[in-house]
Formats: C-alpha cells, sequence, structure tokens
C-alpha cells in the first residue's frame, strides 16, 4: 500500500518550553492585529495569523501529552484548565459592559455564555459581549473532536478523513448560515487545530505515516475541495505552521534561556490565555468610552488612541498575571 512517511531523529519527551514562547509570539501577532483594527491600519503583517498559531499550538500540545483516558476525565482536566478563568472574565464584562456601556444581556445570551456554548448561536450572540470569546465555543469542539480522532493517530488515513469532514462541516455550515462573524474567526481554522496534532504526534512517536487510502482521498477532498467551490480556502494553517517552524528552528536555536526576549515570550504564552481573552474590549470599546466620557473626545486621534491602547494592554497584564496566579491556586495542574 503506498503510504507519506516523515520521521525525526529523537521524538520528544517532557515539556516543551519552546511552546510557551510560541504561544507569546501569537498573543503579540493577535495583539498588533487588533491595535492595528482601531487605528485602521492596513493589515499586510496579518497578525491575525496569531490565532492559527493558537489552535496549531493546542492541537500540538493535546497530541504530544496525550494519555489514555475516559472522555470525563480528559473533559474536567480541561475545562478545570480553560473555563474557571474564563467564567471571571466572562462576569467581570457582563457586568462592566452593563454599566459602562449600557449593554443589555438576556438570561439565555449570559447562560449559553457560561455554558461555553454562545458560538452556535450565531454573530449575534457569539459576539455579543466581547469579540474573542468565540475562541471558547470553538476551543470546547475542538476537544471533543481531539478526543474522538486522537486515537485513530496511529491509522492516520482514517484520521484525515475524520479532520476532513469535521473542517468542512463547520466551514460550510457558518457559510451557509450566513454567519460572517464567526466564519471569519472559527470557519477557516479547524484544519489548524488538526495539522497541529499530526506534528504533535510525530513529535511523540518520532514518525507519521499516512498510508494513501480511499480514506485519506476523501479526507483531503473534503479538506482541498469541497469548501473550495465556495470560496472558503483553508491556506491559515500553513502559514501559522511556518511561522513556527521559522521560530523554532531558525531564531530559538540562536537564543540562549537567558535572553531577555526569550523570557518576555515566554511569560507572554504562559499567560496568553488570559490577555486573549481581555485584551480586545480594553483597547477598543473602552478606548473609545475613556476618550468620549471622560476626555470629550468623540473621535480622538490615533496618537490619543495609542495611549488608551497601551494603558489598556498594561491592565490586561496586570489582570492576567493576577487572573493567572488566582487559578493556580484554586485549581492546581
Amino acid at each position: 500500500m503506498p503510504a507519506l512517511e516523515l520521521r525525526i531523529p529523537t521524538p520528544v519527551v517532557g515539556r516543551v518550553h519552546t511552546l510557551d514562547e510560541l504561544k507569546g509570539v501569537a498573543i503579540l501577532l493577535i495583539l498588533f492585529y487588533h491595535a492595528g483594527g482601531v487605528l485602521v491600519w492596513n493589515n499586510y503583517l496579518h497578525g491575525d495569523v496569531g490565532v492559527d498559531i493558537f489552535l496549531i499550538l493546542s492541537g500540538l500540545g493535546l497530541a504530544l501529552n496525550s494519555r489514555t483516558e475516559s472522555f470525563w476525565d480528559f473533559a474536567k482536566r480541561r475545562v478545570l484548565r480553560l473555563m474557571p478563568a474564563y467564567w471571571l472574565i466572562l462576569s467581570v464584562y457582563i457586568a462592566a459592559n452593563t454599566h459602562f456601556l449600557q449593554h443589555k444581556y438576556s438570561a439565555s445570551n449570559i447562560v449559553t455564555h457560561a455554558l461555553g456554548i454562545h458560538g452556535l448561536f450565531g454573530d449575534q450572540i457569539g459576539l455579543s459581549i466581547n469579540d474573542s470569546f468565540w475562541f471558547i465555543t470553538a476551543i470546547l469542539f475542538l476537544y471533543a473532536a481531539f478526543w474522538f480522532i486522537s486515537p485513530q493517530l496511529e491509522r492516520l488515513d482514517r484520521a484525515v478523513f475524520w479532520m476532513g469532514i469535521v473542517s468542512a462541516s463547520v466551514a460550510l455550515g457558518l457559510f451557509f448560515a450566513g454567519q460572517s462573524g464567526l466564519m471569519g474567526h472559527a470557519g477557516f481554522r479547524v484544519p489548524s487545530f488538526f495539522l497541529g496534532m499530526m506534528v504533535g504526534h510525530i513529535l511523540r512517536k518520532g514518525h507519521l505515516t499516512l498510508h494513501l487510502t480511499t480514506w485519506s482521498g476523501i479526507g483531503l477532498f473534503c479538506l482541498a475541495y469541497i469548501p473550495y467551490t465556495r470560496g472558503v480556502t483553508f491556506y491559515s494553517a500553513f502559514v501559522g505552521i511556518a511561522i513556527i517552524a521559522l521560530y523554532a528552528y531558525g531564531v530559538r536555536p540562536h537564543l540562549g534561556d537567558s535572553n531577555s526576549s526569550v523570557k518576555t515570550l515566554d511569560f507572554l504564552g504562559r499567560h496568553s490565555l488570559e490577555i486573549f481573552l481581555i485584551h480586545q474590549p480594553l483597547i477598543r470599546e473602552y478606548n473609545y468610552y475613556f476618550h468620549g466620557r471622560w476626555l470629550s473626545e468623540p473621535s480622538p486621534s490615533a496618537w490619543s488612541l495609542s495611549v488608551g491602547m497601551l494603558i489598556g494592554i498594561v491592565a490586561t497584564l496586570i489582570a492576567s498575571v493576577e487572573l493567572h496566579r488566582l487559578q493556580r491556586f484554586f485549581f492546581k495542574p
């Protein structure tokens, strides 16, 4: 049976600190991208690929550290790692948005957000409290997909089949539902997570073999052709993996562990989830609110907005560190 095979000299064992540094790279790209949105910059750098890097690293980390366990044990570990910080941030933004921005949220909206399933109810609900919260629904869905697909990585053709089916289904479902916001955030990015799974598998096992069978053929067809017929292309995953490879093999070997850039990226990476969930309203909605309410500047200058964003980012970092410390105290890994 024809097959494609990849091998690495030595499988990876133990914690890989470079993954935290790569998360730091990802969050810097995202911060730059969102800052550019506020200042109306042309998106030449495409910092939004930072989200693809996050999803690649999520799939990679799960595959690299996978273990044999029941679905409920797996779900419990992932929920305790993800949701407490999210619930606290969600509560703060519901209260703050209601008081300062005069937003009104229905009980069903709040409940779906608390359960992390708000992204299933379209743009109007899924992006209503904080644009960044779409990630919670997406990653919970991908956790479930990982648990189902990961045992089949030893028969990679079967895994690729399901990766293709799931990726195309999510993209076309959001496309035909007319949910452009969630489509842009999540619809294109499911393959990034699955690509990370395969990279994590080869790092853990030392090899990866894809048999060219009907299963893998259908999976690749779903990934490449079916979405393309509707104008959906899954290319950002490859940009993300290229940036990961550039840092891991082109930049990191020339930097010592004590390098200040490495330490900064490691710090940002370890707090990247909290930063991702907190930062966007502070540098955008509350930046404009502060200028309009307290400085009487309904149309602030780019310089003034930049100062506001800097304050928002500093506040984000402080809140992220404290929240991370609080979560580790109550929910020790």
